[in-house]
């Protein structure tokens, strides 16, 4: 009985560290193929306006800190509008990077458009440390007449108020690549992809 309790003991750390090695080795295949494929592009939506058409615009909004807000329509510079939740975790999650950019981007606007009531807004901006660099504003409005399903979802307008790029934008990555098909003034792959399976 001894015996067959030890030969199943060592059968199972054998199994054990078997599991373990094809772990290993299948995330650092998976690491390998994010490699490969780079960092993805905002995932574009097939719905609301379309890229190249000038967006929705909006006035007499006030932001965070009392501030008035005009989105789309024509202006001095580009603006960048980031449709976030009071619930949403990875929204707040990409507000550090936002300031960042907001900082860095002298020449680009950026605005926080999310939805929700007055308590759970003060909850969000309690800990989102968004400062003056961002424009932080509840507008269900904007949200419906660009027709947001998801957040957090940006939109980047040229200074007409066209729209230069849209999508999903889960990482910082994604939000880089709105603002490089600005400053490319071509459509992003996923927007090419998209016009591909409508044809």
């Amino acid at each position: 009985m001894t015996n067959f309790l030890l030969v199943a003991v060592v059968v199972l750390t054998i199994a054990v560290a078997l599991l373990f090695l094809m772990t290993l080795a299948l995330a650092r295949e998976i690491g390998r193929v994010q490699v490969r494929l780079g960092p993805l592009g905002a995932r574009m939506m097939d719905t609301g306006p379309k890229i190249e058409q000038a967006g929705p615009s909006f006035s007499g909004l006030v932001d965070h800190l009392g501030r008035s807000v005009k989105v789309g329509g024509h202006r001095d510079k580009p603006q960048l509008l980031m449709f976030t939740a009071p619930s949403c975790s990875t929204c707040k999650s990409l507000l550090p990077g936002l300031r960042a950019m907001a900082r860095a981007e002298s020449d680009l606007d950026v605005v926080i458009i999310s939805d929700g009531t007055p308590e759970e807004h003060q909850q969000f901006l309690a800990g989102a440390n968004i400062g003056t660099e961002l424009s932080y504003v509840d507008a269900r409005d904007v949200g419906i007449a660009y027709q947001v399903g998801t957040t957090p979802y940006g939109v980047i307008l040229d200074e007409h108020g066209k729209i230069r790029g849209k999508g999903l934008t889960n990482h910082m990555a994604q939000v880089e690549s709105l603002l490089n098909a600005l400053e490319s003034g071509t459509p992003s792959l996923q927007h090419l992809h998209a016009q591909a399976k409508s044809a």
